[in-house]
Parts: C-alpha cells; sequence; structure tokens
C-alpha cells in the first residue's frame, strides 16, 4: 500500500515556468477561479515564476499579470494567440468540469510536448466519465464496490426510465455523466420524479448515470499524491458531516455553509485502512498520476463503503478538502503544488514525445 501520511521529499531546488490555466467553460469556471487563487499563491510562495492562461467561458484565451484579479483577467486580460509563445516548463490546470479535467487540456499539452500537472488524457477522460469510470472499475478492480447503477442515453429518455425502475430500487441519484461540483444531479425518491430529473441531466450530458442511494451514508474523501509508486502518499479519510437529509449538492459545496469538515474523521480503524488500501487501488487502477481526491460513501445501516468518484483536478478554494488533507499530512501547500510540477515532469519522461 502506498505511504502513511507524513512529508513527502523537499521542495525542488529547480524554480521552475508555470502556466496557471483557470477560468474554462465548464459549469465550474467560478470554482476554479476560486481554486487558481490559491494555487497561485503556493506556487509564488514556493518560489516558481507563473504566466496566467485564463480561459473565458466563451473559450477566449487572456493573459495578465499575476498581481491582477483572477477574475478580471478573463474578462479584459490581453488575448493569447500562441500558447507555445508562453515557453514554460510545465502546465498546472486548475480547470474543473468538461474542457479541463475531461482530458482536453491533458491533450493539448501532450501535442505540445509539455508536461501538465494531474492525470493522463486516459485517466482524464475516464475518471470524468462517471459511465465509463464505473465500468472500468468493474473489470479492472473489482475489489473495490461501487453502488449498483444503470447508464442512460438521452436520446432514449422513456426506455431509460424502464430500466432504471427494473433495475434499482429506490432512491436513486441521477447525474451527468460529465459533470463535477455536484451539477445537474437530482435525488429521486418517487417514481413520478424519474423522467423530469433524467430530462435535468440531460440539459449537461448525453450520457447519463442513475445509482441506488446508499442510506444515510457517510461521506469520506481521501487525497492521493504520487505517480502510483511506493512512494504515493495516501492522505488519512477526511468527512464531510451534513444536517440530517441533506446531500452535498452545488448550493450545500458553495453557497449554504452548512457542512461540517472533519479533518482526519474518526473510524475503525480496519475501515480506514480499506478505504485507503482501496483508494489507492483505484487510483492506480485508473492510471491516475499526480493527484486526485477519492470520494466514498459509507452506508448507515451496513456500514459497507462504495467508491462514488475520483476527482483528478480537485479544488483548492478555501473549503476544498484536498489541499486541507494535505495539510493534515504535514505538506503545507507551497510543498504541495511544487511536488505536483515535479511529478508532473517525470509522468512527462513516461510518455510519447513528440518527434521534433
Amino acid at each position: 500500500m502506498g505511504a502513511m501520511p507524513g512529508r513527502t521529499r523537499p521542495m525542488s531546488d529547480h524554480r521552475r515556468h508555470v502556466l496557471l490555466a483557470y477560468g474554462g467553460r465548464s459549469a465550474e469556471h467560478a470554482i476554479s477561479i476560486r481554486s487558481a487563487r490559491t494555487v497561485l499563491e503556493g506556487l509564488v510562495g514556493a518560489g516558481h515564476r507563473v504566466s496566467l492562461l485564463a480561459v473565458a467561458p466563451d473559450g477566449t484565451l487572456r493573459t495578465g499579470p499575476t498581481s491582477a484579479d483572477l477574475a478580471t483577467v478573463v474578462d479584459e486580460g490581453r488575448p493569447v494567440t500562441r500558447l507555445d509563445a508562453f515557453d514554460v516548463d510545465v502546465v498546472f490546470p486548475v480547470l474543473h468540469g468538461p474542457f479541463g479535467e475531461d482530458g482536453t487540456i491533458q491533450g493539448m499539452c501532450a501535442f505540445l510536448g509539455v508536461p501538465c500537472v494531474g492525470a493522463s488524457v486516459l485517466a482524464s477522460a475516464v475518471c470524468m466519465d462517471k459511465v465509463a469510470f464505473k465500468a472500468l472499475l468493474a473489470g479492472a478492480c473489482p475489489e473495490v464496490a461501487v453502488a449498483p447503477w444503470v447508464a442512460v442515453d438521452a436520446g432514449d429518455l422513456d426506455e431509460g426510465r424502464t430500466r432504471v425502475l427494473e433495475a434499482l430500487d429506490l432512491p436513486v441519484f441521477v447525474k451527468p455523466a460529465n459533470m463535477g461540483s455536484s451539477i445537474g444531479i437530482s435525488r429521486v425518491d418517487d417514481p413520478a420524479w424519474l423522467g423530469p430529473a433524467l430530462e435535468a441531466a440531460a440539459a449537461y450530458d448525453r450520457r447519463i448515470l442513475v445509482e441506488r442511494a446508499v442510506h444515510r451514508p457517510r461521506e469520506i474523501e481521501i487525497a492521493v499524491l504520487g505517480n502510483g509508486g511506493p512512494d504515493t502518499v495516501v492522505s488519512a479519510p477526511g468527512e464531510i458531516v451534513l444536517p440530517p437529509d441533506t446531500w452535498y449538492d452545488y448550493d450545500t459545496k458553495y453557497v449554504d455553509d452548512v457542512a461540517e469538515y472533519r479533518i482526519p474523521t474518526t473510524l475503525d480503524p480496519e475501515l480506514s485502512a480499506r478505504l485507503r488500501a482501496a483508494a489507492l487501488a483505484a487510483y492506480r487502477a485508473t492510471g491516475c498520476t499526480g493527484m486526485a481526491r477519492v470520494d466514498f460513501l459509507v452506508d448507515g445501516r451496513t456500514g459497507v463503503p462504495y467508491l462514488n468518484e475520483i476527482n483528478t483536478i480537485p479544488g483548492f478554494t478555501s473549503i476544498s478538502m484536498y489541499p486541507k488533507l494535505m495539510a493534515h499530512a504535514g505538506i503545507t501547500l507551497e510543498e504541495l503544488v511544487d511536488r505536483l510540477c515535479t511529478l508532473a515532469v517525470e509522468a512527462g519522461r513516461m510518455r510519447p514525445a513528440p518527434v521534433r
């Protein structure tokens, strides 16, 4: 199993030119800006030179000084016409959701031959697509349980509704396959609500995941840092505690301020070890590198843990679990972002290089 929580190797003496990509074209644009502020602080604190690549919702690329407000750079920065003009050592994407966390920015970096922080093209795409992720785990990592699920195509919601009701007991959660931050997700307790929930999810994605709700779950999150080798850091489990009959949707995360974060949380030592082992196994099975936050739901009635998702570009906002879990492991923000840049360079050496 991976390393116990604790410091990674010391910060690199090599100061790099880092391109911080943020904003993006997904519904998580505003959250990306909040995360980017934290990452920028860490990179500057670690001594790196940082350039900004601000992605507007319409796809326009802009840049500006790191001393400027990051949201202002998105709207008013200097237009970017050539990405290779930055001449950077590594790209640090803080682009949550589609067009950033799904392999698109990773593919661009691979094409240009520039190391990119985080997962590869394939691992990013698989972990972003909830249907592909569940299917891969079933074949490559069957020892890690996931909640029973059904995939629905938005092209035939009526047929999908029938299959869901035949295969799954209510309540269920209906999720767009390729969104994050709980955007477009609905809980369905009554068969009459299933059709509208599928339609709501279809507004975001053609592929829809419907999975059986876990009974009064404990929401456990584990942070992973590394390229899958024996020095990979797997954090102690943290927990998101919500008021009764509340689930962790977008408003609960970023608007209502009702969640309590326990780092570390109190778990039976055997369960904690199982979750950490499962997190590392799934991280390796999906081919993740750099970082990820691995989320579990522990059934409140049976105690059975289910892996919910792997987030390959976890949030770095003031309430985000990933940097908090790493801080508890003894890794400062500056050490964390510095190590991520080093991991990106190391992972890049293992991938095919463009012919020059």
